[in-house]
């Protein structure tokens, strides 16, 4: 994922320790160097991309199959960004989370640098009565997490029954069904 351009965008430790609690909270083992990486992590300051990059290393080297591991980690990022930080004050319901991680106050509030390198997470369609929406996605982030970003930040609230995220067509939209 470094291309040389990565040090220009900037990831908020609320984002590092966020993603290291979810590893944490579900047991997932990374060694001791990942226990001193994240010891290290200070919820308020900025990271460069490339720690972002060293720290997910540190947790998938361990499986063969990581794609459901980074699904459980975006579905445990935002329950625990939702009970036990501002999530609740944030978003309401369920299908709200949509539009907020796709405007300004969810993935924009949690990176920073040129779009280029940034890349953007926007609604590109939203049916509510079908219970569909599409999310296209450029960021330089795990697919798979950002499938369990949008069901753990959908299913949070607790007003949504089912929510489930794919990205198998192009691997950069994310077809989210919902009731």
């Amino acid at each position: 994922m470094n291309d040389g351009l990565s040090d220009e965008m900037q990831v908020h430790g609320a984002l590092m320790v966020g993603f290291a609690q979810a590893c944490v909270n579900l047991n997932i083992v990374a060694g001791q160097e990942a226990t001193r990486f994240i010891g290290g992590l200070q919820i308020n300051d900025w990271y460069p991309l490339s720690e972002w990059e060293k720290l997910q290393k540190l947790v998938i080297r361990s499986y063969a199959n990581v794609d459901p591991i980074m699904v459980k980690v975006g579905i445990a990022m935002m329950h625990g960004w939702y009970h036990f930080g501002p999530g609740k004050s944030a978003v309401k319901k369920g299908v709200s989370f949509l539009h907020y991680q796709t405007g300004s106050g969810g993935f924009a509030s949690v990176v920073r640098g040129p779009e280029s390198v940034v890349g953007s997470f926007e609604l590109e369609q939203f049916d509510k009565t079908r219970g569909l929406a599409v999310v296209h996605s450029t960021t330089p982030f795990d697919r798979k997490m950002e499938c369990g970003v949008l069901i753990g930040g959908m299913t949070a609230p607790g007003d949504v029954d089912y929510v489930d995220v794919t990205n198998t067509d192009d691997p950069d939209r994310l077809i989210v069904e919902f009731h």
